[in-house]
């Protein structure tokens, strides 16, 4: 017997619409997921555009659902944000 549990070096949600350095802010997956806790990851949406540089401060597994809290390292912009962006829609 086993859990079905997916280790993730990105989080894919649907930003909120106003970002600001060193907030944190709530998110919630479907599935159970694995984040690195304090280590600078990307923050993607759903059509795959980096956001940001974000920490993973907390994340809880219940049945079925993910859900935790981030803080924005940085938020990308110009080449860098084009250059990430191609990366993670690349690498689909």
């Amino acid at each position: 017997m086993g859990s079905d549990m997916r280790m993730n070096w990105a989080l894919q949600i649907e930003p909120p619409s106003e970002l600001e350095e060193k907030a944190v802010y709530n998110f919630q997956k479907p599935g159970n997921r694995i984040f690195p806790l304090e280590t600078p990851i990307d923050m993607i949406d759903m059509e795959r555009e980096a956001i940001a540089k974000i920490k993973v401060t907390e994340f809880t597994n219940k049945p079925g659902t993910t859900t935790g809290k981030y803080s924005i390292v940085k938020i990308y912009q110009g080449q860098e944000k084009q250059v990430l962006s191609d990366y993670w829609r690349e690498n689909q």
